[in-house]
């Protein structure tokens, strides 16, 4: 004979709930804004410039090679390169980013363990902090130079006067001054207005909206296949990167004179 007895187990329904939920729920929110970057500077005799390269959890990746038309220390280099970096995160609508330098000095400076003494390297860090203190989350780590190389070749090929390739699979612009002498500023102009060319392709994305016409309906799935939203702008996707930023015609005259008067050196993604 057994002396069994039953007892309901009353808290499992709500503990499965419970854990399934725990086990379940992603923060996609902040996976979706979240970015790494590298970015490396270089300054030599043939010229100085900086590599930036970004990429999110989705696998988006940007590269950038940006030319500086200025003389610059090597440690101006890694700062500008640093800024650009932000400027580009930020611009992408980046909310949490891990940052990556190979410079030992820059890192140290910008995480407070240096003591920043030069007055020139004080107006970048000056800068640097208040974008850092634009984002939800921030993390500033130093890498050995061997883990930074496709930065540091980036940095390097915006140092050498080349010739533009015919197909450029990416980002290559000049900085004409120091970003400490006049901080650039990043154009917002993908605002999608009811008549612009972009909104049939903007609304499918955004909220899946079609047009009663089948047709129609169907021409704008297939056009959309080439299109992402990014922080509620809209960009075409390149034969492989970069992302191309879409504007309204209204705004082309009014961006390519910009672009031609050397006012918006630092407006990167200016094709469209």
């Amino acid at each position: 004979e057994f002396d069994i007895s039953f007892e309901s187990r009353k808290a499992l329904k709500a503990q499965v709930l419970a854990d399934f939920v725990a086990e379940m729920t992603t923060s996609t929110t902040s996976e979706k804004n979240k970015w790494t970057i590298f970015v490396d500077g270089s300054s030599n005799s043939q010229g100085s410039g900086v590599g930036i390269i970004l990429e999110n959890e989705d696998g988006v990746l940007i590269e950038v090679s940006l030319g500086l038309s200025f003389p610059t220390t090597n440690n101006q280099a890694e700062y500008e390169a640093f800024l650009a970096g932000l400027r580009l995160a930020e611009d992408m609508g980046a909310e949490e980013i891990r940052i990556f330098t190979d410079s030992q000095l820059v890192a140290s400076q910008v995480s407070g363990e240096y003591q920043t003494k030069e007055e020139r390297l004080l107006e970048y860090l000056n800068l640097i902090r208040a974008k850092l203190a634009k984002f939800k989350g921030t993390e500033v780590k130093h890498v050995p130079r061997e883990h930074n190389a496709r930065a540091d070749v980036l940095s390097k090929l915006a140092s050498t006067r080349r010739k533009k390739a015919g197909n450029q699979s990416l980002i290559q612009e000049t900085l004409t001054k120091p970003s400490i002498e006049k901080t650039a500023e990043v154009m917002h102009i993908c605002a999608v207005d009811e008549q612009s060319w972009m909104s049939p392709v903007y609304n499918f994305l955004k909220s899946n909206t079609l047009p009663v016409d089948a047709k129609e309906a169907a021409k704008i799935r297939k056009r959309a296949c080439s299109y992402v939203l990014l922080d509620d702008k809209l960009y075409r996707r390149g034969f492989s990167i970069p992302l191309l930023k879409c504007v309204e015609e209204a705004r082309v005259e009014f961006i390519l004179q910009e672009i031609h008067e050397g006012i918006n050196g630092q407006h990167i993604g200016g094709r469209c």
